[in-house]
């Protein structure tokens, strides 16, 4: 009975550390796509000049930046859904321990 509550606490304690490690990676990579991604500062200068009525404009969720915004809300998913699991298993942890 004892070894199965250990075995058990080792996996919840292996899934955690898992989960820790993807958070960090998550994170940096979060922390990367931020960074490359240009900022939308003229935007109040492309309302008074009709600056987004042009091909970029309405296509830019093909361009570059479009696909370093659908990778950045991926990458944050990700991360919250990470940094879930792992609480998780550190509850289960903290149960069995």
């Amino acid at each position: 009975m004892f070894n199965l509550i250990g075995a058990a606490y080792d996996v919840y304690f292996g899934f955690s550390i898992t989960f820790m490690v993807l958070m960090v990676l998550a994170s940096i990579s979060m922390i990367i796509l931020v960074l490359i991604q240009r900022g939308d500062s003229n935007n109040n200068i492309n309302a008074i000049t009709g600056g987004q009525e042009t091909f970029f404009g309405k296509h830019k969720s093909r361009s570059y930046d479009g696909k370093l915004k659908l990778a950045t809300v991926i990458v944050g998913c990700c991360l919250v859904l990470f940094s879930i699991l792992y609480f998780v298993f550190q509850v289960l942890t903290s149960q069995l321990g």
